[in-house]
C-alpha cells in the first residue's frame, strides 16, 4: 500500500479508520460486505497517481469500531457525510462495490458528486404512481 499508515477519526461515536494517499480529485472507494480497505487497495493503489484516494474500513468492518447496534443504509449515509466535512472532500467520485456501492447510490442520490462507479451494487428501482 503506497499511502502509510492508517487514520481514525470519530463520527457518531464511532472510530472509523481509513486510509488517504495521492494528489488530485477527490476517488473515495467503498467496500463490500464484510470486506474492508484491503480489498480496495489494489484499485486505490492505480488511481493514487492521478487522483486523493480515500479508502475507508466502514463501520464494523475492518479496523473501524463495531456499532453499538446495527445500522440502515441511511445510517451508514449518515456517516459518510460527516467524514467526507471533516476530511474536506466536496463532489467526490464514489467507486462502490457490493454494499458499499448501495451506500454510495444513497450518498449520489443525496449529495453532489463528480461521477458515481459501481459494481456488484444490488439496488431496488421504486416508481411512485403519480397519478
Amino acid at each position: 500500500m503506497k499511502q502509510g499508515d492508517s487514520m481514525s477519526i470519530k463520527i457518531n461515536n464511532i472510530d472509523i479508520n481509513y486510509v488517504q494517499y495521492g494528489k488530485g480529485e477527490d476517488v473515495v472507494l467503498l467496500h463490500g460486505w464484510g470486506q474492508n480497505i484491503a480489498m480496495m487497495e489494489p484499485l486505490g493503489n492505480l488511481l493514487s497517481n492521478n487522483f486523493k484516494v480515500t479508502i475507508i474500513d466502514l463501520p464494523g468492518f475492518g479496523n473501524s469500531e463495531e456499532p453499538s447496534y446495527a445500522l440502515s443504509l441511511y445510517e451508514y449515509y449518515e456517516i459518510l457525510d460527516l467524514l467526507f466535512k471533516k476530511l474536506k472532500i466536496k463532489k467526490p467520485i464514489l467507486i462502490g462495490h457490493s454494499f458499499g456501492g448501495r451506500i454510495a447510490l444513497i450518498y449520489a442520490s443525496l449529495k453532489e458528486t463528480k461521477k458515481l462507479v459501481l459494481f456488484g451494487a444490488p439496488f431496488e428501482k421504486r416508481v411512485k404512481n403519480l397519478s
